[in-house]
């Protein structure tokens, strides 16, 4: 449909009716001046008056109509910010104070109308952004303006993400921007968050020794720490950059043995290993190095790779195995039962003895299969021993507690214990002996017999020897009242030679008991 409200339309309307006027009315003067002369002054006077009348006349309506049309457009402009779901306002350009507001703006900010109108766009902004506003609206342009995103402030103080665009208008005479914002604070507080954890993330990579490096499925570098860079630096003299493939090796195979590290990993396989190198200065360096298959929407794109030294370990383990070497030693040179107990994990190594010693087979290696084999009776004195031990961060444990063996028996044991501490003061770890001492308890006991038994079997006849003893005439022993006091005597030596005969047999006895 043609709008004839625009003035172009009014001027083409208006040219229009005045060629076809003039066209028009001077081919009629002619027709009738040709058939009465005097008709062509008079013709020319009316068509004037008649052109002039129905001129302004038709410019009068169509005025009227574009200003209509006008009124109609501001009206519907106005409604169409009123109702708009995006905050909108109009400022003016040189106070910088609100001229209008529509309703999702009121609804964003919390103001009234009322309110806003009497207020600046800088109240809505936090201090530290008001320099870079007044700053920004000096070069202003005409026209559309994306401004980009800005910190604004709600009624309650809150602070609002918005992406700000405007355009130049002329409103109620002044010079004004319309302003529409969109509400980004989520994006932004995640983009910012993300920020804060890409700097995060590249601070712990780069702070640590580890090496770290990942490459594409084309086998170019695609990220690396600062460790990796300077390694590679210092032993090839090549500084990497993304997306490169440098040659990092002069050796082939070395650089074929690594390319076929790359590619089973590209195939999906998780790899650990081991590589060692002579170090001048240092000796032997060795490092761990793993690598992952990276794997983007199920599809792998890569392979992160890390590496981390190992030496020190290596050495540990080296020096361990010897340890474990002369561990193994001891343990065939004795018949005591070696244990050791993690105390964080609550789990204990055995060795072989425990087997020999008291016939298991089937050991658990958490404590508690140890507990429950200490007799009820012992429990307190061996099992709340080593608690106490523990809580009061003694290094010592030593306690004598009969043992349960595979058969269901019980055994007496010593077990001796010294406990680990960390750092931290907290005990890690606890190693200790447990010795089979059934037969000395055994022997201990049978010559605590023997000794009961001797010293009341003895004490009799020593007692009437010394009584005898008191009763003979010692100035004279040939006197004849002595005889019957010496056979008396000679009685009592032959009951204390049976008496001792009798406790060195029993002695004997223990003694052969014991070592078979």
């Amino acid at each position: 449909m043609i709008n004839l409200l625009t003035p172009a339309r009014t001027v083409l309307i208006y040219f229009v009716f005045g060629l076809t006027w003039v066209l028009g009315t001077d081919s009629l003067l002619r027709w009738l001046s040709s058939h009465t002369p005097s008709m062509l002054w008079r013709g020319q006077y009316t068509k004037g008056v008649l052109f002039i009348l129905i001129s302004t006349s038709l410019l009068y309506w169509l005025l009227a109509k574009y200003k209509r049309s006008l009124e109609s457009s501001e009206t519907a402009y106005i409604r169409i910010f009123r109702q708009s779901p995006q905050p909108m306002w109009i400022y003016d350009r040189e106070t910088l104070n609100f001229m209008d507001v529509n309703d999702a703006a009121l609804n964003t900010y919390g103001y009234t109308l009322e309110e806003f109108l009497k207020m600046s766009i800088l109240q809505i902004r936090p201090p530290e952004e008001v320099g870079r506003l007044l700053e920004a609206h000096k070069v202003l342009k005409d026209g559309f303006e994306d401004s980009g995103t800005w910190k604004h402030l709600k009624k309650d103080g809150s602070l609002m993400y918005m992406e700000v665009r405007t355009f130049a208008t002329v409103y109620k005479g002044r010079e004004a921007d319309i302003v529409s914002v969109w509400n980004v604070t989520d994006k932004q507080q995640a983009f910012e968050a993300l920020s804060q954890h890409k700097v995060l993330m590249d601070s712990m990579i780069n702070s640590t020794e580890d090496l770290i490096w990942a490459v594409d499925d084309q086998l170019r570098f695609t990220a690396f720490n600062n460790a990796y860079h300077n390694a590679i630096l210092h032993f090839t003299g090549v500084s990497l950059k993304p997306g490169t493939r440098p040659v990092l090796s002069a050796d082939r195979e070395e650089l074929h043995r690594w390319e076929g590290y790359y590619r089973k990993s590209l195939q999906g396989e998780k790899q650990t290993i081991e590589e060692s190198r002579e170090m001048a200065n240092f000796g032997l360096s060795t490092a761990e190095i793993t690598f992952n298959p990276i794997i983007n929407d199920g599809k792998i794109t890569g392979v992160a790779c890390f590496a981390r030294d190992v030496s020190e370990r290596k050495k540990q383990e080296i020096r361990l195995k010897r340890a474990l070497d002369r561990y193994d030693l001891v343990s065939m040179a004795t018949h005591s039962v070696i244990w050791d107990w993690d105390l964080k994990t609550n789990k204990v190594l055995w060795n072989n003895n425990l087997f020999t010693l008291f016939g298991y087979t089937d050991v658990s290696n958490n404590a508690d299969w140890w507990k429950e084999r200490v007799h009820p009776d012992d429990a307190a004195a061996a099992v709340k021993g080593l608690e106490d031990v523990i809580s009061r961060q003694t290094e010592q444990w030593a306690v004598e507690y009969r043992f349960r063996c595979a058969k269901g028996n019980y055994r007496y044991v010593s077990d001796r214990g010294y406990v680990l501490y960390g750092e931290d003061g907290k005990p890690y770890r606890m190693i200790g002996a447990m010795e089979d001492i059934d037969d000395k308890k055994t022997y201990i006991e049978e010559l605590k017999k023997v000794a009961h038994m001797s010293s009341h079997s003895l004490r009799r006849p020593v007692a009437s020897m010394l009584g005898v003893m008191a009763a003979l005439n010692k100035e004279n022993l040939g006197h004849p009242d002595n005889l019957p006091l010496l056979a008396y005597i000679e009685k009592i030596s032959k009951e204390m030679d049976e008496i001792i005969h009798d406790v060195a047999e029993k002695c004997n006895h223990i003694f052969v008991r014991t070592n078979d």
